[in-house]
């Protein structure tokens, strides 16, 4: 006789930035702390496997876990050079293994929350079935992080990676201003792509150094490698230094929908659209996402019933920037040499987190090449 799965409220499959995020959010919500909730993941989330970044004016569900925070922030290309103070915002450094730390401990004496173990290999959003290598689970939600497939290419529509390679490193003197963090250095050889670096100091002698591209298909390791020696070398004139860990990721970029689940399913994180498409961020919307559907928990009614959309003039804005920057008929770091060096960076970044007013958007669209962008925002419209 084949026994039946355990039935749980909630399921949340796999236990990254977004599975987590939401446990955080339903423990929150006096409404919904004694739901009977499973977590699964193939990974024991025992190591700093990465470092999530992000910017806000308030302080987030998890200040104990952040590694540093900035209030200055500098921006680099071959014409502008600019240190920007970015008050009311701050920009904050995620240790991965201080959220998961975190996130574990507020259930270690909860009954009513368990962690198995187990590789996921298919989801049924009809049964509220998991079936994972080990066994199946069974729940009344399936909150689902883990992107199964690649997004459809769909004509259209626009397909490019942020790809990255971060190395924090050590020096044996002070070489570094922990007060100010680089958020984009363009200085690096473009290679008729994208391509940045950002420089986190955390202190004096140490700091997260970043290798970021946006293209259609990532580098090799030595690459990254070449080029982040080529940098500290050059522009930090730092000879004599220790690796003390590396990250490497592909986050992407696109304007196509990614499919937010029904029924019994929900898909959460990048997996259901929680990632900006026009610069790879996802912390702050994954926040935004998790509270939601943690209050429509709370009132009774399905996990996206009036879930809050992305503003059609946000994915709009996003679509045409993917355009241009697939369509390269104009230098990448020219676009954001014009934002950053016209622009307050209060203005900039509620523009890039999707708080911004019209005013601003009009001032943001304004510093852009005008001809480049009205034609990419026609073809897309028509």
């Amino acid at each position: 006789m084949e026994l039946k799965p355990k039935i749980y409220d909630y399921i949340i499959a796999g236990t990254g930035a977004a599975g987590l995020s939401l446990l955080c959010h339903i423990l929150s919500n006096d409404n919904l702390k004694d739901k009977s909730i499973l977590l699964i993941d193939r990974d024991l989330k025992d190591k700093n496997d990465r470092t999530w970044c992000f910017w806000d004016t308030g302080e987030s569900p998890f200040e104990s876990c952040l590694k540093h925070t900035w209030k200055k922030l500098s921006f680099h290309s071959p014409d502008c050079s600019r240190l920007l103070d970015i008050k009311p915002y701050a920009y904050k450094m995620l240790d991965s293994l201080s959220f998961y730390n975190y996130c574990f401990n507020l259930i270690k004496d909860k009954t009513n929350i368990s962690f198995i173990q187990d590789e996921i290999r298919h989801v049924d959003q009809e049964k509220g079935l998991v079936a994972g290598l080990k066994d199946s689970y069974q729940a009344a939600y399936i909150f689902n992080s883990i992107l199964f497939k690649n997004i459809n290419q769909l004509p259209g529509k626009h397909y490019l990676l942020q790809h990255f390679k971060g190395i924090f490193i050590q020096t044996e003197v002070p070489v570094f201003n922990a007060e100010e963090a680089t958020l984009m250095d363009f200085r690096v050889p473009q290679h008729n792509d994208c391509r940045f670096v950002y420089v986190l100091p955390v202190n004096n002698t140490e700091a997260l150094i970043e290798y970021t591209g946006f293209s259609s298909e990532a580098l090799s390791q030595e690459c990254y490698d070449l080029e982040l020696q080529a940098y500290i070398q050059e522009y930090l004139s730092i000879s004599k230094y220790k690796i003390t860990h590396e990250e490497f990721g592909i986050i992407p970029m696109t304007d196509a929908a990614f499919d937010k689940g029904s029924k019994k399913l929900i898909n959460i994180g990048t997996a259901g659209g929680a990632t900006k498409a026009s610069t790879g961020y996802t912390f702050s919307f994954i926040q935004k996402q998790c509270a939601k559907i943690a209050d429509n928990l709370a009132a009774g009614v399905h996990p996206l019933a009036q879930s809050s959309k992305r503003l059609d003039k946000y994915r709009f804005y996003d679509s045409i920037f993917l355009r241009v920057l697939s369509e390269k008929k104009i230098p990448a770091v020219s676009v954001f040499s014009a934002m950053f060096s016209k622009l307050p960076a209060e203005v900039i970044l509620s523009f890039l987190d999707e708080e911004s007013s019209l005013l601003d958007d009009i001032r943001l669209m304004y510093t852009l090449d005008k001809a480049v962008f009205m034609s990419a925002a026609l073809r897309n419209f028509f």
